[in-house]
């Protein structure tokens, strides 16, 4: 049997589809050096050959994979979206609005010099900044008709422009950033790894890396002491502050045959029998703390258990890890702390936020109280509240359908930002409701990464049709205005932040990839500060970046 594959491709618009997003993904594990080209952009890439050869995906899998995309950022930004009042909080927000402003006024000054089109330019911005928030929402300018075109020229051939100036730009938008965080250290002299470690003692963080703290996570056990040291005979939990000594926790108190789990003011009284959790190298140290170490078989009968806790109660949303009481109250320890998918540090001056996640260990007892005035345990919730997410879908679409007319303009959100907004208000009523609209933050991740992929194979398959033409008609002026679109937002941002806000370097450049959009910068910049503490600045800029540049691929197809 003989296959005719170019036969088969033809008539198999979904075979196409899904063949690209596979050769995508594999081209997106592609390295050079430390730079990994990412499954975002290698769908892209192989969806533009696909395209030029001709071929075609099906007709709505690109506009399935951008609604469910948009809904999924405004989803994840939505906890945090109202109460940005954390340290640092407001000065994350502003590098994303410096960046976000500069790129569309910088984006629009040379799409007037060059004579490119509204739809040439705000694919420019969209693909320099590798923003699809962007891309998407100047597409659906377009589509809803909210878009200023020039005479002649339909929604199609626009849409299919800015996909084209899109795909143009983004290659030095992705490597252009990545470039610049190799520089900026030795440009300005600064030793990132010192910067890193600075941050991190102001803000109470451990410096080991991530595999060090996991290690030390595994190493939490209880070990129990008899108390007959006069140091601390008589004083209570709060006048020893062990914690702050030694990072070990008292768990429980066994005084002549009762146990019971002690607060900051109990008293140590002679012959009690401690039993402390810590990790196994402090733990050793105890034994000229209280007294000698003791076998009592039920102080130790219960094992140090872990949960990973979703934030969102009120008392403790805002306020930092220290001042939560964590250790003192509760005998448990933080020992993770996720935000938007990013690790952060779990340092006791980083402020918790709405939906963070906390992983937590402890005596379970202890935890299921603790869990109470944080959240929810996160596995206790499973299943996706699919009634919430698709009328939350369906409203953000219909929301998006109402416009103001100011004149000759016509003013409104669009799509994109119909499914934005829905998606921040579900997602912040979600974090003040754990059982309203939940979505497991593995089904979140599937969810958005499906969608972008999707989204980013349908752009390369409709514009892979007209990207020769393209390039040799408008490519080495769009290329290099990508270039100045690329470095200007992020050397004013740099500056900006380093001067005006005054931010740690460290945490600066980590938030100048979360407000550029790009997620393998963070990379680089976590290795070369050999620290978590840049994911910080990410996290800080990062859903802000998104709703910014969404609304400025927009405003670029209107004016």
């Amino acid at each position: 049997m003989v296959i005719d594959l170019h036969d088969l491709l033809s008539k198999n618009p979904a075979l196409v589809f899904f063949l690209v997003l596979g050769l995508g993904a594999l081209l997106g594990n592609a390295r050079a050096g430390s730079i990994r080209l990412g499954a975002t952009a290698g769908v892209l890439l192989a969806g533009l050959v696909f395209g030029h050869l001709g071929y075609q995906g099906p007709s709505q899998a690109m506009e399935v994979g951008f609604i469910l995309f948009m809904y999924s950022v405004g989803l994840q930004a939505g906890p945090r979206f109202f109460s940005v009042v954390a340290r640092d909080g407001l000065k994350y927000a502003a590098l994303a609005l410096v960046t976000a402003v500069t790129a569309f006024f910088l984006a629009r000054g040379l799409g007037e010099v060059c004579g490119f089109s509204n739809s040439l330019t705000a694919g420019l911005m969209a693909g320099a900044l590798t923003s699809t928030p962007a891309l998407a929402a100047a597409q659906d300018a377009v589509r809803s008709g909210l878009a200023r075109l020039a005479e002649g020229v339909t929604p199609e051939a626009a849409i299919a422009e800015i996909g084209v100036s899109y795909a143009i730009a983004y290659v030095f938008g992705m490597m252009g950033v990545m470039l610049c965080i190799k520089a900026v250290p030795r440009i300005f002299h600064t030793d990132l790894a010192g910067e890193a470690r600075v941050a991190a003692r102001e803000r109470g963080m451990p410096e080991e890396g991530e595999e060090e703290a996991a290690l030390a996570e595994r190493r939490h056990m209880i070990r129990v002491f008899e108390a007959k040291n006069p140091r601390v005979l008589g004083r209570t939990l709060r006048e020893i502050g062990l914690p702050g000594l030694t990072g070990c926790v008292v768990q429980e108190i066994k005084r002549q045959a009762r146990v019971f789990f002690p607060d900051a003011e109990t008293r140590i009284e002679p012959g009690d029998r401690v039993a402390v959790a810590g990790e196994v190298e402090r733990l050793e140290e105890l034994s000229d703390f209280f007294g000698p170490g003791v076998f009592d078989r039920e102080l130790v009968r219960a094992p140090i258990e872990t949960a990973t806790v979703v934030v969102t109660h009120a008392d403790a949303v805002g306020r930092h890890v220290s001042d939560l009481h964590i250790l003192a109250r509760s005998g448990c320890f933080v020992t993770r702390l996720v935000r938007a998918q990013i690790e952060l540090p779990p340092g006791v001056d980083v402020v918790v936020e709405r939906g963070d996640l906390l992983t937590l260990a402890g005596l379970k007892s202890r935890l299921r109280e603790l869990v109470k005035t944080l959240g929810h345990v996160e596995r206790d919730i499973v299943q996706t509240d699919i009634l919430t997410f698709a009328l939350g879908i369906a409203a953000g679409i219909v929301l998006g359908k109402f416009t103001i007319r100011l004149g000759s303009v016509s003013l409104g959100l669009g799509m994109s930002g119909g499914l934005l907004a829905s998606g921040i208000l579900i997602g912040f009523l979600r974090s003040l409701h754990p059982t309203f609209g939940r979505v497991p933050p593995a089904a979140a991740w599937v969810v958005r990464e499906l969608g972008i992929l999707f989204f980013m194979a349908g752009i390369g398959l409709s514009a892979g049709g007209s990207i020769v033409s393209s390039l040799a008609a408008v490519g080495l002026p769009l290329f290099l205005s990508g270039v100045a679109v690329t470095l200007t937002p992020f050397f004013v941002a740099l500056f900006f932040g380093r001067y005006v806000l005054r931010l740690n370097m460290a945490l600066l450049l980590g938030g100048i990839t979360g407000s550029m959009t790009s997620t393998p910068s963070l990379a680089l910049v976590t290795a070369a500060a050999a620290s978590g503490v840049p994911a910080l600045g990410y996290a800080g800029a990062y859903a802000f970046a998104n709703v910014f540049k969404a609304l400025s691929g927009t405003l670029l197809m209107i004016f």
